[in-house]
Formats: C-alpha cells, structure tokens, sequence
C-alpha cells in the first residue's frame, strides 16, 4: 500500500459523495470549451461571420462569470470534502503518517478527481462543440454554416486554465488541514452543538435591509437604475445573509418553545435536528438562495425581454415605415405612392396612414443629469392630429383648450418629467414666439421619432391654426407612416423602400430593427440559459455535497432511533423533511428575491410580465423538484440500507 493507491481507494469508497461536485465540474469545463471553441474560431479571429464579433464579446463575459463562479465553488467542495473526514485524517496520522505525507495524500485526491473531470469535460465539449456551431448558424442565419475545426486555443486555455484553477485551490486547503492537531482532527466531530445565539438587533438589521432593497426595487425607473442597482445588491446581501442566520434562528427557536406542536409525530426530532443545524446551514442557505434569485432573474429578464420584444417594437416604433419631411410642400425622402406601391406588390394590407404637418419649434427644457435648461427642438401639431394619430394606436386622446399644450417624450421606459402641469413655457417659431400653459407630459410616441418630430407639442386646434396661418408649408414638417399587417415578415420589404428613399437618416422601418434585435436576444437568451444551467447545477451539487458529508453522522443517529422503536417509514419522514427544508427554503427566498426584480423590470418596459414570470419560476421549480426527489432517493437508501 502507498499514498497513491491509498488516495485512488478513497476516491472509489468516496464516490457518491463526488458525484454530484464531478457531474457540474464536467459541465463547466464542457461549457467553457464550447464557448472557447467558438472565440478563438478562425472564421471568428478574421470577421467572416456577421455578428460573430459581438457574440465573442458576450462569450468571454460568459467565460469570466464561470471562472469566478467555479473558483466559489471548488472552494466550497474542498471545504465540504475535507470537514467530515477529520477524524479519518487524525487516525492516519495517529498510524504514524505524517503531516507531509497526509498533504500529499490529499492532494493526489484532488488533482485526481480534477484531471478526470477536466479531460471528461473537454471531451464532452469537443464532441457537443459541433452542434453549438451549428446552432449559433441557423441564430446567425449565415449562408454557409460555421465550419467545426480543430481549435488548439480552446485546448489549452481550457485545460491549462482549469488545472491551475485546481491546483492554487489544492493548496489552500492542504494549508488548513496540514496546520490541524492529531487530537483537534479525533475529537471534531465530538463537539458539542450549542443552542445557536440569536441577536435581535441583526434580525430588524434583516428586516431592514430587505425593506429598503425591496422598496428601491420597485421604484426602479430608467433614470434612477444607474445609481440604484448597487445599494439594491449590498442589502439584498446583507438582509439576505443574516435573514437565514438570524431571523430564520430565531424563528425555529420560537416553535421549539411551543412543546406541544413538538409531540405530532416525529417533530420532536425533525425540529430538534434543525434548530441545532440551522446555523450550520445558514451559509448554504444564504449562497443557494442568491443563486436561485441569480438565476431566476437572470433567465426571466432574457426570457421576458425575448417574449416581449415585438411589444416593444411597436411601442417604439410607432409605424411599420414612417419618415419626416422637412419641407411639407414637396416629398424629397420618398413617394408615398411608391411606397404603397411596394407594399401591395409584396402582398402586405396597410391598416392605417399617418399623415400630418408641424411647425419645427425651439423651447427650454432641463437637462436630465444635470437639470440645466437647454435648448431642445420639437414639432408642434394639432391636438386633431395627435387624437387622430393617438386612435389609430389606442392611446387617450388629449384634452386641451386655449393656450393649453402638452408635450410627448417618445420613450416610455424613461418616466423623467422635462414639464409640469401649470409651467409657463415659451414656443420659439421663425421670427415668433408664443407663451404656452403646461397641460403636462405624456411619454408614448404616435410618430416615428425622427429629426424634428422625435419629440411632439400639441396645442389646441384654434392656437395651431392661429400660429402657422402664416407660415409657409415649405417652412412646416411633414410625418408620414404605414402601418401594415404581418409587419415582421416585410424585411425585404422595408430594405427595397430604404434603398428607393433619397435620405436614410429621414426614414424608419420597423421590421429590419425589430430583426435585428430579435437576433441579438435569442443569442443572448442561448447563451445565458447555459450558464444559467451551469448555475443551477451547481447549486444542486452544493446541497448533494452537504447532504452526503454528514452521512456516516446521519446513519449514527438513525440506528440508534431505530433501536429506540422507530420505523422505517418515520425514519423516511425524518428524511425526507430534512432535505425538504435543505432544497427549498433558499428556493422560496430566492424566489421571493426574483418576483422584487420582475417587479422592477415590469415598472422599466412599461409591461405586465406577470404570464411570463411565472413560466420561469414554474420551469424552476420543476427542475428544482426532480433534484429534490433523485437526492432523497439516493439519500434515503443510503441511510436506510445501513439499519441492521
């Protein structure tokens, strides 16, 4: 017997415990190989594939996220390996192993373990790259489809960056252990478990940072997220961390004292167990149910954004085909007559035109950082025209009189207010000017918002006419637009009618954009559902990995119950409840954490996410589920198989 065969026997006694921590290790390296495969492809390096460039950039963010990830969680694995088996390592050296030797031995375990996984994982990766080739194509929509070659960079930044990986976190661990006494390593595990301490300060700390987190989350808005989105972190964090620390203690302490809910069944033990485990847990607890809220937001935002694309599309984009004239007497950016000549000869129905004129006016309005009044252009038109225009789009129409205006900000998602009701504001016309009342603001474009009518003012029928009766239409604005059916298949469409247009900056289509940005989202949207995959298998291994390191504790406890008159299925009962409450306590939390966050996203698109949310929680929870049930299983006939 030597340190080599000795390490190679403990793998194998050890294996169950390693599958879960070998199963993701696998799949991050696959994923990372895959990813990496299609960075340093050659039709990539050279730009010969459209997008290919911008998928790259996503890929490598995809890269550093699982480094930075796989490092937590490696180790946490070590730490979670090397705890129960204390006592195994004081006997050894007690046998006259020595501290160098004992190091030794464990670090030919890990780099072991290590090297199997990275050259499965390569394997795997090199195998499956193949397919992820041929997805990315048909999401590209290239002509010829990405070709699978051999890529030496992917080889050797992956296993060389994955062995380094394992070997700097080998050598933390070895320091930990190789420090520890014969008699510290012997008695670890016969310490007593004291009655965790409860703080009530931390528990309102909890309370508080959650209640502040939460409230700026909902309150989210486009203007504010840049300066919100750290503080919502760092309290989400904190109230998190001591929520399953303190606040949960606390509460488990609270029906521990209520004796006669303990004498239903097997309560006594089930809630003895995990009062004294709770603080043991609270750490796993707390990185698990930032990971499902990771996840869960992470995966619903791509999602929802996807889902809810053409929406947007419509909102922003207010026409199919829209464009500005700047002189209202002539069509110099195209005829509208070629335009729905074109349209009808491809077989698309026009549902509405927008055809109106404006005066291009100058007023002041607040700088949005820095709230300096500056300069800004819009088109004034005629309350008629915006309520015509605002039917055609199902939006209210406006109610003004005298010398009443109101002002439209194209973008919804932005709920800044450059007006007030009831400001005095002055129109600067040509050689005019004219002093208007505020009737407010609406954010919600009826128009293309292009050059002079990306903003809009509208005034009362009887003041417009009275401001441009004597303004020159060649002087005026003119907007046109197509709505049209089935808008998203007219991208040749709407490339012919660009080409045929004499000014492209004057002229907007809608089909090609929305495209464009359909594409971007699915990538996006394939790219983090693996990563998301990777994050969700990893959270699984670390509850497999704590359930399985304290499974020779477990069967201690189990056969002496079972001495003492306990059956099978109460010991199945005392089990199961455990691992109930390891799997989805930090899933109602982290759930909980991401319903905050759909909340905030739903307040920035202007959109009810509530269908789509739950999709996202419910495919969760049914991933979540099949995890929960193949652990008990496994775990339960572990536990049970080891009663005489």
């Amino acid at each position: 017997m030597n340190i080599r065969l000795l390490a190679k026997r403990n793998i194998q006694g050890n294996a169950q415990r390693y599958l879960a921590y070998f199963f993701s290790i696998v799949l991050s390296v696959s994923i990372f190989f895959i990813y990496a495969s299609f960075i340093f492809h050659p039709d990539v390096v050279h730009a010969d594939i459209p997008g290919g460039k911008l998928i790259s950039r996503g890929l490598i963010a995809a890269e550093i996220v699982i480094i930075i990830f796989s490092v937590f969680f490696i180790a946490y694995s070590n730490a979670a390996f090397i705890q129960p088996r204390k006592k195994e390592f004081g006997l050894l050296t007690l046998l006259g192993m020595s501290k160098s030797q004992l190091r030794k031995l464990i670090y030919l375990e890990q780099t072991m373990v290590s090297l199997i996984s990275i050259l499965i994982g390569v394997g795997l990766g090199f195998l499956f790259s193949k397919l992820f080739l041929m997805a990315i194509s048909w999401l590209l929509a290239v002509e010829q489809p990405i070709s699978f070659v051999f890529v030496p960079e992917a080889f050797i930044y992956t296993i060389v960056g994955f062995i380094l990986l394992f070997q700097l976190l080998s050598l933390f661990s070895l320091f930990h252990i190789g420090n520890a006494e014969v008699v510290d390593l012997l008695k670890d595990k016969q310490k007593p478990k004291k009655t965790p301490f409860v703080s009530k300060w931390l528990v309102a700390l909890s309370a508080v940072c959650l209640s502040i987190s939460y409230y700026l989350a909902c309150t989210l808005s486009l203007n504010n997220s840049y300066i919100r989105v750290l503080p919502i972190v760092f309290f989400v964090l904190i109230g998190t961390y001591f929520l399953f620390s303190q606040s949960i203690v606390a509460l488990c302490s609270r029906l521990y004292r209520k004796k006669k809910s303990l004498y239903g069944g097997t309560n006594l033990i089930t809630q003895t167990n995990l009062i004294f485990n709770i603080k043991d847990y609270s750490r796993l607890f707390f990185l698990t149910s930032i990971i499902t809220a990771v996840i869960l937001t992470a995966a619903g935002t791509l999602f929802m954004f996807s889902a809810d694309l053409k929406k947007q599309g419509m909102d922003n984009i207010p026409q199919s085909i829209g464009w500005i004239e700047n002189d209202a007497s002539v069509y110099s950016v195209i005829e509208p007559s070629a335009v729905e000549k074109i349209l009808k000869e491809d077989g698309f129905k026009i549902l509405y035109e927008v055809n109106m004129t404006g005066v291009p006016i100058t007023h002041m309005l607040p700088h949005m950082r820095t709230g300096e009044p500056n300069e800004n252009r819009s088109l004034l038109i005629s309350e008629s025209d915006y309520n015509n225009a605002a039917a055609l789009r199902k939006i209210e129409p406006a109610k003004l009189s005298g010398k009443e205006a109101l002002y439209i900000f194209p973008y919804g998602g932005m709920d800044y207010q450059f007006v007030h009701k009831g400001e005095q504001k002055e129109l600067h016309f040509g050689n005019g000017t004219i002093q208007v009342t505020m009737a407010g603001q609406r954010n919600q474009s009826i128009v293309a918002p292009i050059k002079a009518a990306t903003t809009l003012m509208v005034v009362d029928d009887q003041l417009y006419h009275e401001i441009t009766a004597d303004v020159p239409l060649k002087e005026m604005a003119r907007v046109r637009g197509y709505e049209v059916k089935d808008w998203e298949e007219s991208m040749e469409t709407s490339s012919e009618i660009e080409q045929m247009s004499n000014n492209h900056n004057q002229l907007q289509t809608r089909a090609p954009i929305y495209q464009e940005m359909k594409q971007g989202s699915i990538l996006i949207l394939f790219i983090g559902l693996f990563v998301s995959l990777l994050f969700f298998i990893v959270q699984g291994s670390m509850m497999y990995l704590r359930v399985f390191t304290n499974l020779e504790d477990k069967k201690i406890q189990i056969h002496a119950l079972h001495r003492l008159g306990l059956t099978k299925k109460e010991i199945r009962q005392i089990l199961s409840a455990e691992i109930r409450i390891l799997f989805f306590a930090p899933f109602l939390i982290g759930v909980i954490h991401a319903i905050v966050a759909y909340v905030a996203l739903s307040n920035l698109l202007e959109s009810n996410l509530f269908a789509y949310s739950s999709m996202v929680i419910a495919t969760y929870f049914l991933f979540q589920l099949l995890y929960y049930q193949v652990t008990k299983k496994m775990y339960e006939r572990a536990v049970i198989n080891s009663i005489k």
